[in-house]
């Protein structure tokens, strides 16, 4: 995106709703009163601004962030494919995949990449023959799968790997996170889904101070890692999207990934099953502030190369 219609997307906000959207982005379930401090703004302030960035498309959806180690059977992958320019419909049918957690189109030998979940080895392998099935339509019959083996950081939010990635969750608390994973807000339910609300969509139906008690043994499992929204990035400033796979020295991949997740920068952090064992979803102002990112990179040691690829478009991930 141009530096010019940057600062057109970012105009469309005043300060102080870019400072609210990133309080959301590390609290969405704050209340309003309690923005309203950190903000030195009233609650009603909030609550209005809060309606009017959903209105106008701003927040896109209210997300729960969650340790995918805890979550049982549950995997991620990458998709990396090419697509014929003449062929037009390739991302709209990646977008139907339910799997499908992001999208964007890059640049390079693939056209494509993709982030899936799913949920078993069946799954996996149907999958598989949807993907492709979208790539034999695409013309082009490229493609290749990176399976993510540990998951360091999502949305900003570090999470930190345990020894035994056994799921301790009981189906229950497995269904209340399929609840609050992904919420649409709308013009009339603005805001995140009440506790009370989420009880009444459980089955069977759950009390406030039953799912109360829930989502807070989640947080301490630490199974919720926490609560955030989906916005265009270019709104706050962060209108540049890399996805950098890293090569380091044997043994290091570890220490480095924990380096790695304290920079600003670096949103999404995963190790793969790849030679190059990083994979990093990095945002920042500008181009020369991603290059000034690697030259940051590089002062590690350990750091024995890079492939960096530049997202040219960030797709919305529709509501299954």
């Amino acid at each position: 995106m141009h530096q010019k219609q940057v600062k057109n997307m970012q105009s469309k906000l005043s300060e102080a709703e870019q400072n609210l959207l990133e309080v959301l982005i590390q609290n969405s379930r704050y209340t309003p009163s309690v923005i309203g401090q950190v903000l030195g703004k009233s609650r009603n302030w909030v609550s209005r601004k809060i309606r009017g960035l959903v209105k106008n498309g701003v927040i896109r959806s209210y997300t729960t962030i969650v340790d995918p180690a805890q979550v049982k059977a549950a995997r991620d992958t990458i998709l990396f494919m090419k697509s014929n320019p003449r062929e037009q419909d390739v991302s709209k049918k990646v977008l139907q995949l339910e799997e499908l957690e992001s999208l964007d189109g890059i640049a390079g030998d693939f056209s494509l990449i993709g982030f899936f979940r799913f949920d078993s080895h069946g799954a996996f392998e149907d999958l598989l023959d949807r993907v492709e099935s979208v790539v034999a339509s695409s013309g082009a019959g490229k493609y290749n799968l990176v399976q993510i083996l540990t998951t360091y950081k999502k949305n900003r939010f570090k999470i930190v790997p345990k020894e035994s990635t056994e799921s301790n969750l009981s189906p229950k608390e497995l269904s209340l996170l399929s609840i609050i994973h992904r919420q649409k807000p709308t013009s009339n339910e603005p805001f995140p889904l009440t506790q009370e609300a989420i009880g009444k969509r459980m089955k069977p139906p759950m009390s406030q101070p039953a799912v109360s008690k829930a989502m807070e043994k989640l947080l301490i499992k630490r199974a919720i890692v926490g609560y955030s929204i989906d916005v265009d990035y270019s709104y706050l400033g962060l209108p540049v999207k890399f996805f950098v796979r890293v090569k380091v020295s044997p043994g290091a991949s570890g220490e480095t990934a924990q380096e790695l997740a304290d920079m600003d920068e670096v949103w999404n952090l995963y190790r793969t099953s790849e030679d190059y064992t990083l994979f990093a979803i990095v945002r920042t102002e500008s181009i020369e502030a991603f290059n000034k990112f690697l030259r940051k990179l590089y002062e590690n040691e350990s750091v024995l190369d890079t492939q960096s690829y530049i997202s040219l478009e960030e797709w919305f991930i529709p509501f299954h």
